[in-house]
């Protein structure tokens, strides 16, 4: 019941922040200079500039070609209709490539930045299960892994950030081949992001951290329908991310929902809290749900390297899951951080960042591990209050997954720890 309610109820609060009276005085709608070698960011700031408040902005059925950076944060009771795609140039590694490195904007944490940002109160986003974003990513996944620092590399971009967006919906959109991650949403609120489908699957080369969708001092934010392909986390929640919702949604291929990483920043004290994920199909994804803190000792700084953070973790349920095929422990939880070509990563059980209180309860399907949870926690702050019921996973021979490993856990619920997890440096949840 706690589940429904809650959920219901975050939605039925979005909802109504966004149907508000419209007060539109204009429309724009946009035309596309029609190749690549035409840049159609200046027609399109141009275009929210007249009609981003009290407005409509129209992106027609074509190809929009965007060439530059664009900072669109000003709106206010705007809709923006998308019915086409709006392409990332990206063609040549030599002028293209470093042209998003030196100018991609910043975001304000983990030294990320972004191709677009997109901000603003009572914005309603519809894509009508047309409209698309297409990263041009392969350029992406092929250099990136030419690199010496694949994880997180600087000037890389997201396809795009919602930042200090409030009282709004997305809906209907897709997103085709993203550079970096999909999605950031970052000090933005009550937003409702429905029917949304990410693919980042390369056409001819492999995808590298394209999360699905990562929240950073946000608030009230609820995922509805969402399908993502990809080779990292589907949906992670980090710093300061608070009353947060995922419902009817499926993964395929990455690493399930994340919690962090979190803890970076010495000293510095970030939450994430009230968490709900309900109806969620899992295929072929690493976990179903995991959460990785950085260590008490700091070794280097953000976005490889850092640790050292205070805070906790808390208030997260997990309701009615399927999967098929997962490939590693179904739950993990690792406190041991730590990214490639990141210096090491010291104690992997002195952080002082604390998870507790997490309800998993009801997952079905199939695993390709033995392990159902692998919870390698700190020595300093150990996870206390973690519940798994109605866990049924099998392997491919039919066997019961039965592993619950278990390192510095207090108060578990529902399950005995019956082996003790590995020990070591990971960023995927499982050393």
């Amino acid at each position: 019941m706690y589940f429904h309610s809650t959920v219901a109820l975050a939605i039925q609060a979005i909802l109504f922040n966004v149907v508000i009276a419209k007060r539109q005085q204009s429309s724009c709608s946009i035309k596309s200079g029609g190749s690549n070698a035409t840049d159609d960011a200046p027609a399109i700031l141009e275009a929210f500039k007249q009609c981003g408040r009290n407005g409509r902005v129209i992106f027609e059925p074509t190809t929009y070609y965007v060439n530059s950076v664009m900072n669109i944060s000003w709106l206010e009771n705007v809709d923006i209709e998308i019915h086409g795609k709006l392409l990332v140039r990206t063609l040549n590694e030599c002028t293209d490539i470093p042209y998003w490195l030196n100018n991609s904007l910043d975001v304000g944490y983990q030294n990320q930045s972004t191709a677009l940002i997109l901000g603003g109160n009572n914005v309603r986003v519809n894509g009508y299960g047309k409209g698309n974003f297409d990263g041009n990513g392969d350029y992406w996944y092929q250099w990136i892994r030419k690199q010496p620092n694949t994880s997180n590399y600087p000037g890389r971009p997201h396809a795009v950030t919602f930042d200090k967006l409030t009282n709004s919906a997305i809906k209907g959109l897709t997103f085709f081949r993203s550079q970096m991650w999909t999605m950031s949403i970052i000090n933005s609120h009550h937003v409702l992001l429905d029917s949304i489908l990410v693919n980042n699957t390369g056409n001819w080369a492999q995808s590298s951290n394209t999360d699905g969708a990562d929240t950073i001092r946000s608030s009230h934010i609820t995922f509805n329908n969402w399908t993502v392909y990809n080779g990292d986390d589907s949906i992670s929640l980090k710093a300061n991310s608070t009353d947060i919702a995922i419902t009817n949604s499926k993964f395929y291929n990455g690493l399930g929902i994340a919690m962090g990483s979190i803890g970076q920043y010495k000293d510095e004290f970030e939450t994430i809290e009230r968490v709900v994920a309900e109806n969620i199909q899992y295929n072929n994804t690493l976990h179903a749900f995991y959460v990785k803190t950085w260590t008490d000792d700091q070794n280097g700084y953000p976005p490889n390297g850092g640790g050292g953070g205070l805070g906790f973790a808390s208030d997260m349920k997990l309701k009615n899951l399927t999967a098929n095929g997962l490939r590693g422990a179904a739950f993990a939880i690792s406190q041991c951080t730590r990214f490639s070509g990141a210096p090491g990563q010291g104690n992997c059980t002195n952080s002082e960042f604390q998870v507790k209180n997490v309800v998993i309860e009801g997952l079905s399907g199939t695993s390709k591990s033995t392990r159902v949870a692998s919870l390698q926690c700190s020595a300093i702050a150990p996870c206390t209050n973690i519940t798994i019921l109605d866990t049924t996973l099998h392997l491919e021979n039919g066997t019961l997954a039965d592993g619950y490993l278990c390192g510095n856990v207090e108060n578990s619920a529902g399950f005995e720890c019956n082996g003790v997890p590995c020990v070591g440096g990971s960023a995927t949840g499982e050393c």
